[in-house]
């Protein structure tokens, strides 16, 4: 969690959150903590250069969390707070 939220990932230039989440993480989603995968979630949506592309990879992990109903609403919010940056 630490190493996601470094200030250095906040551009959108780079893309290594997005690669090491794709890699890794997604595929470790079960075996983690459901609270701090979904902190993660929102950390790694931040580095989309596209917005509309962020908010479709938060839904697609509050999907993939639904069980959790605290985790997924945590990837919603993360939702609702790129569909304002929208306007």
């Amino acid at each position: 969690m630490q190493y996601a939220k470094n200030a250095a990932f906040d551009k959108t230039e780079n893309l290594d959150l997005v690669t090491l989440y794709n890699e890794m993480i997604l595929h470790l989603h079960r075996n983690l903590n459901p609270l701090k995968y979904a902190i993660i979630t929102v950390l790694v949506s931040r580095q989309f250069p596209d917005l509309e592309e962020a908010i479709k990879f938060l839904g697609a992990a509050a999907t993939r969390l639904e069980e959790k109903k605290d985790a997924a609403f945590l990837c919603r919010i993360g939702q609702a707070e790129k569909r304002l940056n929208l306007g």
